[in-house]
């Protein structure tokens, strides 16, 4: 049986993590395309470096050029670098364990935000199965993209069930065409916990509340938080999905000085931060966990109703 992923030597990984948070900076700072040609730079990198009788696990670099093309408005460009990414995590598992690709983002983005069938996933789980079972080593996902393509373009190779809700042109702080009673603030991890979030906003909607997600507002470079504050300031509840801890402490801090009424929300089993947890016990804010995309519907639904 061959190894899954080799690992990165010292010097290597200093390289990734290096690059990885600066890149994930730029992110955050809404500079889209200088991150996006940064998470490319990562995955040539580990692409060209790869041992010869092995292969670097890519699939970090390949879901985070998907995020740049979502959260800029272009999902159809996204699609197709989050089936990379989803092959990718197929083939860091160990022969036989593939499902656990299924709990990790590409495959929660591809089900969660474009709504693809498990049917269309189970398709490249088989290619894979099948390469591992005759010892083949794939150190390039797009061997199996091209596998199951034969010349069709991504769409129609893992067709999505519906077009995902992102905006090209970011909204405006302090132009809401919602009443302030219906504006729910969505906090949490974009770049990790996108479906999460998109699943919030998706029932939030359905509800005939204006969900209000800071990634989807003008924002200038350095003044994430201080503008996220201020989106929260200008609602009446706020929603946030802790599993991943992005530094939500500032705004939570703030909800009761706002008067903002509060959901936290965070996966079955995930721990949470000693800061967070101490903060939330202060100020006796309950945390409701779930542990599939039902539940968490269930208790947006709940609180909003």
């Amino acid at each position: 049986m061959i190894e899954p992923v080799s690992a990165l030597s010292l010097e290597l990984n200093q390289r990734f993590q290096g690059m990885a948070l600066a890149n994930e900076s730029l992110m955050l700072s809404q500079q889209y395309e200088e991150a996006r040609k940064g998470f490319q730079q990562i995955y040539d990198m580990l692409l060209q470096e790869q041992p010869t009788d092995g292969r670097y696990h890519k699939g970090y670099p390949l879901h985070q050029i998907g995020m740049t093309f979502l959260l800029a408005g272009k999902p159809q460009d996204a699609l197709r670098y989050f089936i990379l990414a989803y092959i990718e995590d197929l083939l860091l598992q160990k022969e036989g364990e593939e499902d656990k690709a299924d709990e990790m983002p590409a495959s929660k983005n591809l089900r969660g935000v474009y709504r693809v069938s498990d049917s269309a996933l189970d398709q490249l789980k088989e290619i894979v199965r099948r390469r591992k079972k005759r010892g083949e080593l794939v150190r390039d996902p797009s061997e199996v993209f091209n596998e199951l393509a034969r010349g069709r373009p991504a769409p129609e190779v893992v067709k999505p069930a519906e077009r995902p809700d992102v905006r090209e042109e970011k909204r405006k702080p302090g132009k809401f065409e919602s009443d302030w009673d219906k504006r729910v603030f969505v906090g949490g991890s974009y770049l990790k916990h996108y479906s999460e979030i998109s699943q919030i906003k998706r029932v939030c909607k359905e509800l005939g509340y204006d969900p209000v997600v800071a990634l989807e507002f003008e924002t200038p470079p350095g003044k994430v938080h201080h503008h996220a504050l201020m989106l929260l300031h200008e609602c009446s509840r706020a929603i946030f999905e802790v599993t991943e801890h992005v530094g939500q402490l500032m705004e939570i801090e703030r909800l009761r000085d706002y008067e903002v009424e509060p959901l936290v929300v965070c996966q079955v089993n995930a721990p949470l931060s000693e800061m967070l947890e101490a903060l939330l016990n202060s100020q006796d804010y309950e945390v409701k966990r779930y542990s599939d995309p039902p539940e968490l519907e269930k208790l947006v639904r709940d609180f909003l109703s």
